[in-house]
């Protein structure tokens, strides 16, 4: 939680070893919580470290933190994000109602899972005319790494077809470790996380940006050709048309898929009314892993 990423509210820890079919519930205090974020690691050790998949981030305890000794994984968690607005009738409530959270596939993903909402879910995503979708659930189960893209394009048709002596219109977004596909990268992530999972390839700098879609800096002057794009050139840009995005918004309806997916893939529900479960593999997902 929060930008040092310590436990949350009564937690001692930040990482807990579930049995297949156990649940763990956190209580979010009445005040709210800042960022907080949640996934599942895989092939770790009985101390929850050294996993195969989900070091990805140098969290708490820092030190020692939570990457193995080759240093931290790519962060293409499937994972459940929210920012937590305080509850009603608390004193904040008044300027901080709201809690704001999606499933985020920006970077990758790596289990397939589903979220389930209850309480008041018809009151989520309303548009401010009184009409509300009913959103009970975000379906992530059918986010199958067979269909991760083996050959992506990201050369933007050919504009840029090759960068620092790769192929830019066959790229492999596979994450793969130990003869196993673990994951799948986001075009923007395969270009920008460092070797060798990576490319290494600053996101400010073309073609990655096209990819990435940074967020400009406010204030700034954003062009282009200095780093910096705003959303509808995002949009207008090839992100939209890669195999990646095609495929989480085909396999995940109502999940981010890139940055400024903001229409599909943030949710707002009133705070401290509705209750979420996220599911790591539920009843009828796709195989996890999968053989290279």
């Amino acid at each position: 939680m929060g930008n040092d990423g310590g436990p949350l509210p009564g937690q001692k820890s930040t990482v807990t070893k579930l049995p297949a079919g156990q649940k763990l519930g956190f209580t979010i205090p009445a005040e709210g919580a800042s960022g907080s974020r949640f996934w599942a690691k895989y092939g770790c050790d009985d101390n929850g470290r050294n996993c195969k998949i989900g070091d990805s981030q140098q969290f708490f305890p820092n030190p020692p933190g939570g990457c193995p000794p080759g240093g931290c994984q790519a962060p293409i968690d499937s994972l459940f994000e929210a920012t937590w607005g305080c509850k009603p009738g608390a004193a904040c409530n008044s300027k901080n109602p709201t809690t704001w959270w999606d499933t985020s596939q920006v970077d990758g993903w790596t289990l397939p899972y589903k979220v389930t909402l209850q309480g008041s879910y018809d009151q989520c995503d309303c548009d401010g005319m009184g009409r509300c979708p009913m959103l009970k659930e975000v379906d992530g189960s059918k986010l199958d790494l067979a269909r991760c893209p083996k050959g992506e394009d990201v050369s933007w048709g050919g504009k840029y077809p090759t960068f620092g002596g790769h192929d830019m219109k066959n790229i492999d977004l596979r994450y793969i470790a130990d003869g196993q596909v673990l994951g799948c990268m986001s075009p923007c992530k395969k270009l920008n996380f460092g070797q060798p999972a990576g490319l290494n390839i600053n996101e400010g700098t073309l073609p990655t940006v096209y990819m990435c879609c940074p967020t400009p800096m406010i204030g700034a002057n954003c062009q282009i050709d200095r780093g910096c794009i705003g959303p509808e050139d995002c949009r207008r840009g090839p992100i939209e048309g890669t195999k990646f995005v095609k495929a989480v918004h085909d396999m995940a309806p109502g999940v981010y898929a890139y940055s400024y997916d903001d229409a599909l893939g943030l949710h707002a529900c009133p705070a401290g009314t509705v209750k979420y479960t996220m599911e790591f593999c539920p009843a009828g997902s796709v195989q996890y892993p999968i053989p290279a």
